[in-house]
């Protein structure tokens, strides 16, 4: 209940941008830059990725200091950083789902999609352009963020865990694909369910509620399922770990989910009025 009531008054609090008359030079390139003006111009933008990065960073200094105080009573502290601070994307993970899932439903709660689609007709253009948009920022925003974690969480270990460039920029690609392709997700399913709230509230079950509980029944293929949920795959990517599986396993699984989700929103915007 709290979560609805969360994603509804982030959804008000997403202000319409201005849409002013059709799209100059049309095509594709048109509906991109359409896509990117109207992205930027909104307060929510901003936000959201204000607050993922202080939680990202904050969480990066709190797992990070945890490392350096198990590291301190014997425990194993060779865990690089970059493997620590991606455990800070737990929850700014968040903030990417809400920020794509706004980018579509906020037109449809305003009424402005009316008009996005009276500027770019083609509707496979405008969802194609809108997903390529959010998503590039996503995976800038991302990769940037992971690095700036691994930093913080690298000066709160005080020495442990150190790590090559290597397992620095590889950690950094597979947090910016995996968050690039958890909104290629979310928008995909806000634009089945038009509802921030409803998108927001399924995501979250998706990403935290049913791994772990898929996990604690004793059910042998429930726990393979659960090894091919995207936050799984998510992790692994993040991580470079190779538990279930590597990051060339976890890679098409991402691709998967993403993709049924964006076909699944274009089928629906083709078959149902604005």
């Amino acid at each position: 209940m709290t979560t609805t009531t969360t994603a509804a008054t982030a959804t008000t609090a997403w202000a319409a941008p201005r849409l002013v008359g059709p799209v100059k030079g049309g095509g594709f390139r048109g509906a991109l830059a359409f896509e990117w003006t109207k992205f930027w111009s909104v307060r929510a933008t901003w936000w959201n990725l204000l607050v993922g990065l202080l939680l990202t960073t904050g969480f990066a200094a709190m797992v990070g200091a945890s490392a350096d105080a198990s590291a301190a009573k014997g425990v194993d502290g060779t865990m690089p950083a970059p493997h620590h601070a991606s455990q800070a994307f737990l929850i700014s993970q968040l903030t990417v789902v809400v920020l794509a899932t706004l980018a579509l439903t906020s037109e449809y709660s305003s009424g402005s999609i009316r008009t996005t689609l009276q500027s770019v007709p083609h509707r496979c253009r405008m969802l194609m352009s809108k997903t390529l948009v959010v998503m590039g920022v996503v995976a800038v925003a991302g990769f940037a963020f992971s690095l700036l974690a691994t930093f913080v969480a690298a000066f709160f270990m005080r020495g442990h865990g150190t790590c090559t460039g290597g397992e620095l920029l590889a950690t950094a690609l597979g947090t910016g694909t995996y968050l690039a392709l958890l909104a290629v997700m979310s928008i995909g399913l806000g634009t089945v369910l038009r509802s921030a709230a409803g998108t927001i509230t399924t995501l979250i079950m998706v990403l935290l509620a049913l791994p772990q509980l898929m996990g604690v029944i004793a059910a042998k293929w429930l726990e393979t399922t659960s090894d091919f949920m995207p936050s799984v795959a998510g992790t692994v990517l993040m991580t470079q770990d190779n538990d279930p599986y590597g990051a060339a396993t976890a890679l098409p699984v991402l691709l998967l989910w993403s993709l049924a989700a964006f076909v699944a929103g274009y089928v629906m915007l083709r078959h149902r009025d604005a």
